[in-house]
């Protein structure tokens, strides 16, 4: 087990005592060689977790199954589990806090997202938060292009459950807007068109 909080104060003095304040736990599954859990708690800035899974995908890092929630102004506790693909970066000499806090430049051509359908739930069922439930074809990096498509329309999720099932990314997104302030019906509905666009219709529902 690693805690890279400890290691980054000592490396790195600009960082300010609420971006130190987080605590990272990567284990080594003991039954697959290839799959780590990986369990981020406390200060993590806004728009973390499109950074974080934009840099695993560079790292060659695919996130097999991961939950998520912020549960103070700018605290979260987020577990996932991770799987190394052949010649990617090993796991455990990552440094996530870093990764988290930072923009990676994308190496590769930009994919285009393709979904199987999705479900979307207004604020009022949820707390005030815009729920939307995904299938889209899985890929290395389909998270993060996800979420940044979530950001350029002003909407980041304040929890979310996300998972791979074969070649298909089943997640799960409760969405706020900018200072978490409630999506209204019009920015619901202009996701539901925006998301239509996204789906073939050689698949099933969900």
């Amino acid at each position: 087990m690693f805690n890279f909080s400890a290691r980054k104060e000592a490396s790195n003095d600009s960082l300010t005592t609420a971006l130190r304040d987080v605590s990272v736990e990567i284990t080594a599954s003991p039954v697959q060689p290839s799959e780590y859990a990986l369990v981020l708690k406390g200060f993590l800035s806004p728009g973390w977790i499109g950074r974080l899974t934009a840099g695993l995908a560079q790292h060659r890092i695919s996130i097999l199954w991961g939950e998520a929630e912020k549960v103070s102004a700018y605290a979260w506790h987020a577990t996932f589990r991770l799987k190394s693909a052949q010649a990617a970066t090993a796991p455990l000499s990552i440094d996530y806090v870093w990764l988290a806090n930072n923009e990676v430049a994308k190496d590769r051509a930009c994919a285009p997202i393709v979904l199987r359908d999705f479900r979307i739930e207004s604020g009022n069922r949820h707390q005030g938060s815009l729920y939307l439930e995904i299938k889209g074809v899985d890929r290395l990096g389909f998270l993060g292009d996800l979420l940044d498509y979530f950001s350029s329309r002003c909407l980041f999720p304040v929890k979310m459950k996300v998972e791979t099932k074969g070649d298909a990314a089943v997640d799960k997104f409760w969405l706020r807007g900018v200072g978490g302030s409630l999506p209204s019906e019009s920015v619901a509905s202009a996701m539901q068109e925006n998301l239509d666009r996204l789906v073939t219709s050689e698949w099933a529902t969900i």
